[in-house]
């Protein structure tokens, strides 16, 4: 218990950002997570600095004909690019209706969330280090499995922001479960607050249409 409330703490003050800052934890070994809205479309990246590969590979999202995941070599360093991307009007009809609710890898709750599940779309993709997609009305992001966290089975929590310091999310750092498995990183996002869950003006739906 006391291990547990050490590294919490050590972590609360070392991290880059928090309550109030506008500003994102950075996690060593990892650039990123970022989130922007480009041309009607939500991308949700990060790069893994001490990963490598040599091709890439692009996934498309069961219900979400335009939307996508993609794991490359990052073009500006030597390392992995890993990117969500969300289009708009996937989520203008009811494709998020009906769906199961949705918790961490191995059976936790999410965390920041009361309930501790949200109705969503669960996709593991295996040629994405075992990936894990949630895509549904509330909530869109991944969990990926990053053994190197040491958090002696904690949760750490954060605001996660966009490119212009205004929250649109929840960031984790998940420590290992009691099986020792499931460790990683958890990026949510709530689709209020990414604006992509509101009624579109007419003028919107035009624009929108000319996209695609």
């Amino acid at each position: 218990m006391l291990t547990s409330m050490a590294v919490i703490a050590a972590l609360s003050m070392t991290a880059c950002g928090g309550s109030g800052t506008g500003a994102n934890p950075q996690i060593d070994g990892i650039t990123g997570p970022d989130v922007e809205i480009v041309n009607g479309r939500l991308i949700l990246s990060m790069v893994f600095q001490n990963v490598y590969v040599d091709g890439g590979v692009t996934i498309p999202i069961p219900k979400y004909a335009n939307s996508s995941l993609q794991l490359g070599p990052d073009f500006l360093s030597d390392g992995t690019l890993l990117v969500l991307t969300i289009s708009v009007p996937d989520f203008l009809g009811n494709l998020g209706q009906g769906l199961d609710p949705q918790s961490l890898p191995g059976g936790r709750p999410l965390p920041s969330v009361a309930a501790g599940a949200l109705p969503a779309i669960a996709l593991q993709v295996p040629q994405l280090f075992n990936t894990v997609l949630y895509v549904g009305p509330e909530v869109i992001g991944f969990f990926v499995p990053f053994k190197k966290l040491d958090i002696a089975g904690a949760i750490l929590s954060f605001r996660f922001h966009n490119k212009n310091a205004e929250p649109v999310g929840i960031l984790a750092l998940v420590g290992s479960d009691a099986n020792g498995a499931n460790a990683g990183i958890l990026a949510m996002m709530r689709a209020d607050l990414l604006g992509i869950m509101k009624k579109p003006s007419a003028s919107t739906m035009n624009a929108l249409a000319k996209l695609y």
